[in-house]
């Protein structure tokens, strides 16, 4: 009897396991309990609000699990439902943390929005702070193994279990804002996927021109083998003229002339003839020698 019950305990222990593994996230007991060891470790919870936060976090994991693949890809009705859920968990950490603990709550990025997207599969943001996901600083919660959603806002009317159960359990003062998460944030949590990311969803082609064929789909840059014929020509048959015709001539075509045409004769030497000039005046004083010759020998 022993063993039977101890047999049916273990294969209902291992059909919840498969179905948790089953989804998007894993194991959703462990990812909210590494969330939940996290939150206590830096926010310094006692036991009862580590035990409530398990509870809570557990029921955002599970409610959020069958829009994945929407949120993953930015879907307006799969983010709707997340914000909501996420909404709604923020405002039952208000009944559990104090007022002080809830500011630095809101602080700390990776606490107040969990999840985010990138190339259409969605993470948690915990583990980029914490990759060690084997350790944790707190033991299991008090009904880790046990706690199915019962304290869920769809068993209650959606109403918080948390707020009813406040006078009961904490009398810290509540932080009493809006704590809605702002829509600006949408873009910065899930962005779109770029166009090329995604294959198109019809077949959008266009008809090959003769003689080319066309690029085969998922290889940039692709060109199609040439022809002979189709060759490109190595150089232009005529270049362009670099300067315009019109414009004017920075340098005359004749060098202006800096010597004269004629040069100046040069002085003639001792053994040349001598100028006419100079030849005048010779002759000149001759016949006066000769005139006075003449005259001597009348009078003698």
């Amino acid at each position: 009897m022993k063993t039977r019950t101890f047999f049916l305990c273990l294969l209902a222990f291992c059909l919840t396991t498969v179905s948790s593994y089953a989804s998007g996230w894993g194991d959703f007991r462990l990812n909210a309990r590494f969330l939940t060891d996290r939150m206590a470790f830096e926010l310094h919870l006692s036991t009862d609000q580590y035990n409530d936060l398990y509870e809570i976090n557990y029921d955002f994991l599970t409610n959020v699990d069958p829009y994945l693949s929407g949120i993953a890809i930015a879907d307006s009705r799969a983010l709707d439902a997340y914000y909501r859920y996420l909404d709604e968990r923020n405002d039952d950490l208000r009944w559990v943390l104090s007022n002080a603990e809830y500011i630095r709550f809101m602080g700390i990025e990776y606490f107040f929005r969990p999840i985010y997207a990138v190339n259409s599969v969605c993470y948690l943001r915990i583990y980029q702070v914490y990759p060690n996901r084997n350790y944790f600083y707190f033991g299991p919660p008090r009904h880790y193994l046990t706690y199915r959603g019962g304290h869920c806002r769809a068993h209650f009317g959606g109403a918080s279990f948390y707020r009813r159960n406040y006078p009961l359990r904490y009398h810290h003062p509540v932080y009493s804002r809006p704590c809605r998460i702002s829509p600006q944030l949408r873009p910065k949590d899930f962005a779109r996927p770029k166009p090329g990311n995604r294959p198109p969803k019809g077949n959008h082609w266009q008809a090959a021109r003769p003689g080319h064929r066309p690029a085969p789909n998922g290889r940039p840059e692709y060109r199609p083998v040439q022809r002979p014929n189709n060759r490109p020509q190595a150089r232009p048959e005529a270049r362009p003229q670099r300067r315009p015709e019109s414009q004017p001539q920075r340098r005359p075509e004749t060098a202006p002339q800096r010597r004269p045409a004629t040069r100046p004769q040069a002085r003639p030497n001792k053994g040349t003839t001598v100028k006419p000039a100079q030849n005048r005046s010779r002759q000149n004083q001759r016949k006066e020698v000769s005139n006075d010759r003449k005259s001597l020998s009348k009078r003698l």
